[in-house]
């Protein structure tokens, strides 16, 4: 699954605030779920779902393992509008039958349990499957449902027993839900209006991780394994539907239906099974290649829209099928390769295996109109849901407390196998600065979870979709391969796949597989217990900072590893990783060696007979997950170097060296003074991967100093920093430069608008005038964010109601998207209400509702408190809007770091007048409530010492600073909640809070 999304990519604390013309606001951290929007921050992870983090044991939700599923045979009849649904039949629901083969595992069973959370079921019949002799059932109460556990109870007769090593066949008949939105999950419904303006309905299904009980009585259960038959009655009317496999037969009814019957599946895990049902959705692109069949599906009206996605996913497949061994059109007989577009979907994609389904803005690509952000994470998103082909689908977590077998592969491949096919776009190189430096953010909580982790009911499940299974798993998988080679790495994979494929996997299935690797590896490399290795990082929480002393006298250096908190206050560990130590030195640098020297497991160690004349640099291109932090000697050796010659240090290290130094500062292991001292090369350096972490640095400290007085003197120091890069990307795209150019300026000048650079600002309001008033080339999709919302900011009514007519318009779901989160910007009364009514109509789309608060809150410095007696007055509706409990607690912890003192005051008052109804609300607004005070008082503590480094800096510095007699806007949007997905990652807050959880994100279910 692919959290989106927009997954996070993943920067767990960052925090967001505004600009006002009288005064500046303090912050407070929200979620950072990812999705992948990448067009949300910079860039986010690909993130899935959005869960609740438990500690919850109770193991009750689990099936027992006393029976083993075989195959299912499955047959559904829709029912739409009143147009298709006949009398006696109720509208927006399915009949359901199911046929379920099993084979008994253990003696003496009276009774069994499978899970259901179905509408109704009518009737329940079970059979000997070898003869279909009828097996007597207890009269009277054949069944039991237990809606708490979302069990079906089988009870035999009594004195009837099921026989081991007889296959029995279990039958159903039951009727289903296709619930309003995807945010529900199992099935659901969606529309759109095509061409004509008419609209046109389908049914979708999202049955990971634990819906497929939505859509027929199932083991729902990635450990279980069967093949499926989906036989589908659909309207004649609408079009030909879509499933897992091919279609095999379509025969016409005389009820006004076609029934449809579809090739069985590979054996594979309930959540994968899909159908699509729907009245319009086609082939919009196609390689038109039997054998290796690759096609892109859609709504009727977006045509053209695919050729992007179909140009990306055959490379992509073919890279993947080479690199793992194993021929993805060899996995089943006639297997197909079908990418769908949803308008409505929760997240950002899911890999149902043979039908891939994504939202529609992360694999529709209409050229002029999607943004180059957008545009890559098309190419990422379609990679993690091919790998999960392999790694998913092929093989399967045994249970989802180990989720991160399923997507830590995929975020690893989701960069990697792009990267292999298009390497030209720096794939895996952006990798360290999406992925590596996202796990280092999301781990670094006192309250963060290991790898695997226990989960049980349905919610447990959803929460552990985090950015620790996701950019945590892909890093642990990236650390490894420069560990034992890539040779190695890819002979263990294969070794792991050929051993499991079509079953389930524990963590140890893993290690073996790697032992083996190294067993059968010839050459001589560093002695290392493998599993031992594995297993640290698989079962123990957080990672370790390097602490580096340089001893040049004696030509040794001495390093220290302890665990890394991102709070001062947090008491220390015991914890000692096994540690892969690389690193180089000014005297012979090599960036391109990888391999470790050694694997550090004590808590102390010395190098001995090291040339240390000059800087050292440990983590070499940052391939390990751990932070280094030098003595200050080595750092200001580090900041001279960088200052004369930044690029004498590797891009990636110096990245590295921005990321961890922002992180040390806030954890006080390192003082500002060193650290400014160190970050002065940004003045010089204009390469996308060392800004991309600095601008989350600056904005997490500038979200601190708002509301202070000297926030203009900080603001100064900001522009001198931004002053060079944004001259070398200009205001210009140019359509022959480099992905990395497109993206540095696409967060670089976002980032300087809002936070309030004149030129910035100007350069986007003319923009904008110029295109409202015809020149729609003046605004390429790449500018869009930044000049929409400063034109938006600085305009009118009528130019609000402009680009809220273009959205209306808009054939293309990502600029739809981009053009929401302008209209949150505009400031008067008049088009800020008819914003806050827009986002509780269908106008904008369940999944984006969320997003849609954020977008306003961040939108103007006012707009928080603005929406304080709308929230209040429309509340129910806006619970009802929004579905589900942890997105509707999102809006209240969200709104609290936009709002002054004053601001919070009127907030509070507000939260004890609906504290009865809405509790969880109530406790998650209050919590951010007090974060957001928490970060006032950190700015008060800290501004006479940063505001001293910037007097100091701005007083020798020679650059000309920019400088802005206007009021700044907010330093960074708000991470937004993308589709939820499995993808998101835990703050240091309250436990309260933990469950607005994210992602990917991507990226993802």
């Amino acid at each position: 699954m692919t959290v989106d999304v927009n997954i996070l990519k993943l920067k767990s604390f960052r925090v967001v605030q505004l600009r006002n013309s009288t005064m500046r606001f303090t912050g407070v951290i929200v979620l950072a779920l990812v999705a992948f929007a990448w067009a949300d921050g910079p860039l986010p992870l690909a993130t899935e779902d959005v869960g609740t983090l438990t500690t919850a044991a109770d193991s009750s939700y689990r099936l027992p393992e006393d029976l083993d599923p075989i195959s299912y045979d499955i047959e559904v009849t829709p029912y739409f509008t009143e147009a298709t649904t006949p009398q006696g039949k109720e509208q927006f629901t399915f009949d359901g039958i199911v046929y379920i083969v099993f084979d008994v595992l253990k003696p003496n069973l009276n009774s069994f349990v499978i899970h259901e959370n179905v509408k109704s079921i009518s009737a329940v019949r079970l059979f000997k499957n070898e003869n279909d002799e009828i097996v007597n059932l207890l009269s009277g109460q054949e069944f039991e449902r237990d809606k708490q556990h979302q069990f079906l109870k089988i009870n035999l007769a009594t004195g009837t027993t099921l026989e081991v090593g007889t296959k029995y066949k279990l039958l159903v008949i039951y009727v289903g839900n296709i619930n309003e939105t995807p945010l529900e999950r199992g099935v659901f419904r969606g529309n759109y209006k095509d061409e004509n303006g008419v609209t046109r309905w389908y049914l979708a299904t999202h049955l990971q991780p634990t819906h497929s009980r939505q859509a027929f009585p199932s083991f729902d259960e990635p450990g279980f394994k069967s093949t499926f038959k989906i036989t589908i009655n659909r309207p004649a009317s609408f079009s030909e539907s879509f499933s897992n496999m091919k279609l095999l037969l379509s025969i016409p009814q005389g009820n006004e239906r076609i029934k449809e019957i579809f090739e069985v599946t590979p054996r594979m895990s309930a959540y994968l099974v899909t159908f699509h049902v729907s009245d319009g959705f086609k082939v919009i692109a196609e390689n038109k290649d039997n054998e290796r069949s690759y096609r892109i599906l859609a709504r009727s009206n977006a045509d053209g829209q695919g050729e992007y996605a179909l140009e990306i996913g055959p490379p992509i497949t073919n890279w993947l099928s080479t690199y793992l061994n194993i021929d993805y059109y060899t996995m089943a007989p006639g297997i197909k390769n079908d990418q769908i577009a949803s308008p409505y979907w929760a997240s950002g994609a899911t890999e149902n295996w043979g039908l891939v389904t994504y939202r529609e803005l992360r694999l529709l690509y209409e050229e002029g109109e999607t943004n180059a952000a957008d545009k890559l994470s098309i190419g990422t998103i379609t990679a993690h849901e091919l790998a999960h082909k392999w790694f998913g689908n092929l093989i399967t977590c045994r249970w989802w407390d180990n989720v991160w077998i399923n997507e830590g592969f995929a975020s690893y491949f989701e960069y990697f196998a792009m990267d292999g096919a298009y390497p030209e776009l720096e794939l895996a190189d952006q990798f360290n600065i999406m992925y590596v430096q996202s796990a280092l953010s999301a781990d670094s909580a006192t309250n963060t979870r290991a790898l695997q982790h226990t989960v049980n009911s349905p919610t447990d499940v959803t929460g552990h979709f985090t950015g620790i299974s996701y950019s945590k798993g892909a890093s642990f998988l990236l650390m490894l391969k420069h560990l034992v080679s890539e040779e190695t790495f890819k002979q263990a994979l294969y070794n792991f796949l050929d051993d499991r494929k079509y079953q389930h996997a524990f963590p140890s299935h893993l290690f073996d597989a790697f032992a083996k690797a190294l067993a059968d590896k010839s050459e001589e490399g560093i002695a290392l217990d493998i599993r031992s290795f594995m297993s640290y990082w698989v079962f123990e929480e957080g990672y370790p900072v390097l602490n580096v002393k340089v001893n040049s006298e004696a030509n040794t250096i001495e390093l220290e590893q302890d665990r890394f908190f991102i709070s001062p206050s947090a008491s220390p560990t015991q914890q000692v990783w096994p540690l892969p130590i690389t690193y180089t030195t000014q005297s012979s640098p090599n960036w391109n060696n990888l391999s470790p020297v050694k694997v550090m497991t004590t808590k102390t160690d010395t190098l001995q007979n090291v040339a240390t004349g000059g800087w050292v640099i440990f983590n070499v291109q940052q391939k390990n997950i751990y932070r280094v932090n030098y003595d200050t000697e080595t750092w200001l050796k580090l900041a001279e170097q960088l200052q004369t010659d930044h690029n004498a240090i590797h891009h990636l290290n110096r990245a590295q060296i921005v990321d961890d130094v922002f992180a040390l500062m806030r954890s006080e292991r390192l003082s500002l003074q060193v650290g400014f001292q160190v970050l002065q090369f940004l003045k010089k350096d204009t390469s996308f991967y060392v800004w991309y972490p600095a601008i989350s640095g600056f904005n997490w400290l500038r979200n601190r100093l708002l509301h202070t007085a000297q926030l203009p003197t900080f603001d100064s120091l900001l522009y001198s920093y931004l002053d060079n890069v944004i001259q070398d990307v200009g205001f210009d795209v140019d359509a022959n430069e480099h992905i990395t150019r497109t993206l540095n300026r696409f967060y670089l000048l976002n980032f300087a608008c809002n936070i309030g650079h004149q030129e910035c600002i100007n350069n986007s309001v003319n923009r904008f005038r110029s295109y409202r008033f015809g020149d729609l080339a003046s605004v390429n999709p790449n500018v869009r964010r930044h000049t929409f919302c400063e034109g938006l900011r600085a305009g009118n009514f009528e130019d609000w109601s402009y680009i809220a007519k273009r959205r209306q318009e808009s054939n293309n779901q990502a600029d739809e998207v981009a053009m929401l989160r302008a209209l949150g910007c505009a400031t008067n009364d008049q088009a800020r209400n008819e914003y806050l009514k827009l986002i509780l109509t269908e106008d904008v789309k369940a999944q984006d509702r969320v997003n849609a608060f954020t977008f306003f809150y961040m939108g103007d410095a006012s707009n928080a408190k603005y929406a304080i007696p709308f929230i209040k007055e429309n509340v129910k509706e806006i619970q009802k809007a929004v579905v589900l409990p942890a997105w509707f607690q999102n809006i209240f912890s969200n709104i609290a770091g936009y709002l002054d003192e004053t601001g919070l005051a009127e907030y509070t008052t507000m939260l004890a007048s609906i504290e009865v109804e809405y509790p969880l609300a109530v406790i998650a607004g209050r919590s951010a409530i007090a974060s957001a005070r928490a970060n006032i008082q950190w700015g008060n503590d800290k501004v006479a010492e940063i505001i001293a480094i910037a007097d100091n800096q701005l007083t020798t510095t020679t650059t000309t600073t920019t400088t802005t007699s206007e009021p700044s806007s907010p330093s960074e949007e708000p991470t937004t909640t993308p589709e939820p997905a499995p993808g998101s990652a835990t703050v240091a807050f309250p436990a309260t809070i933990m469950l607005l959880w994210t992602a990917l994100a991507i990226m993802l279910k």
